[in-house]
């Protein structure tokens, strides 16, 4: 058989009724405290993933500069190549130019 839990319970003294009401304030103050803790800490996570994703980008983004970087020096190298070559070229034209006159 169950028995009625209000039936049960004996009175409280004056100083039993004020440590429970401490008790009581304690418990929903730390109840708060966590809310409050849980909220920062989804807003801290929130912003780790933005950051991780702004790094990730960084490094996307640096990785195409240092391509784009062997690109061009590349380029220059090839546009000396053909700078040099039609060089030698235009010395010969003058060259057979100036023979056959």
């Amino acid at each position: 058989m169950k028995k009625n839990r209000e039936t049960e319970q004996l009175p409280l003294s004056t100083d039993e009724g004020e440590i429970l009401a401490r008790l009581s304030e304690r418990v929903e103050k730390a109840i708060v405290t966590i809310q409050e803790l849980r909220r920062e800490r989804d807003i801290l996570r929130a912003r780790l993933t933005d950051v991780e994703t702004r790094i990730k980008d960084h490094g996307d983004a640096t990785e195409r500069v240092t391509s784009l970087e062997q690109d061009c020096s590349r380029f220059k190298a090839e546009r000396d190549e053909i700078r040099n070559r039609i060089e030698t070229m235009l010395a010969n034209l003058e060259a057979l130019d100036s023979a056959a006159e």
